[in-house]
């Protein structure tokens, strides 16, 4: 675990959510992942893609994106048509329908992360990253100015560097998609992205911060995760069938009722 996270073990489900309301106070973005992972991977930096190149990356999002985009543009809903015509966008829903990608999901509810943090791996402690989002917004713009190649106009604009087939600058961002798609919006969706593979996103958000009381990481023990999981659903309506509101969604919820070997 990198020594920059403060790591704070919840006692119990009053203390944990304790936790999530005054996250929810402070607007810090928050991810829960189901076991302790020590880090934060974006899918294409793991398992057998994690020995890959630079350019082997960068091909693949790229057949992705265009599969995508040849498939997709007859059925797309109106916050997804952007993905038809910018990556960043296309890597983004990309990414809620779990395609191996650069990018990490966040949500601005603490409620839905801990419900990706306990929603399985009942034998596994689980876990929520979490920072302080309008700090960021600070913070992170100064990485503009240190590298004017990434910005236009002032402002930053990911497509100038993000897809060089060179080595970057290392920069990291996080960012909303303000027109939205339907898993999205229910799950209070953010993003965040390096432009650089390999780049551990825990690290680059502990770079960003000179104070690091503006990021921690929470363990949830996995005792706690039924009670929990009972808690978000009948306490906050987070559970599986509101966070994916679409029709795969919808049948992901329904083939659980059948037996995980019954395939």
């Amino acid at each position: 675990m990198p020594a920059e996270w403060a790591t704070t073990t919840l006692a119990d489900a009053t203390d944990a959510l304790q936790v999530l309301s005054e996250l929810r106070g402070k607007r810090w973005l928050c991810r829960g992942q189901p076991k302790c992972y020590g880090g934060l991977v974006p899918t294409i930096d793991r398992d057998r893609l994690e020995k890959l190149s630079r350019v082997e990356k960068l091909m693949l999002e790229r057949r992705s994106i265009d599969l995508f985009r040849s498939t997709a543009r007859f059925f797309s809903d109106q916050g997804e048509q952007l993905a038809l015509d910018q990556d960043m966008v296309a890597l983004m829903v990309l990414r809620n329908y779990h395609v191996p990608s650069r990018i990490l999901d966040w949500s601005l509810s603490p409620w839905v992360a801990a419900y990706f943090a306990v929603q399985n791996h009942d034998t596994d402690d689980g876990e929520i990253w979490a920072f302080d989002e309008p700090q960021y917004q600070h913070e992170g713009a100064k990485q503009w100015t240190r590298w004017p190649e990434t910005a236009r106009g002032g402002d930053f604009d990911p497509g100038l560097t993000a897809f060089l087939i060179q080595e970057p600058p290392d920069w990291f961002v996080c960012y909303f998609y303000k027109f939205g798609f339907h898993r999205q919006n229910a799950q209070q969706g953010a993003y965040s992205m390096t432009a650089r593979f390999g780049r551990r996103h825990d690290e680059a958000i502990a770079g960003l911060f000179a104070d690091p009381s503006h990021y921690r990481r929470y363990v949830i023990p996995a005792k706690l995760k039924p009670e929990l999981r009972t808690t978000l659903r009948e306490g906050h309506g987070v559970w599986r069938g509101s966070l994916f509101p679409d029709s795969a969604g919808a049948a992901e919820t329904a083939g659980a009722v059948f037996p995980a070997d019954g395939e």
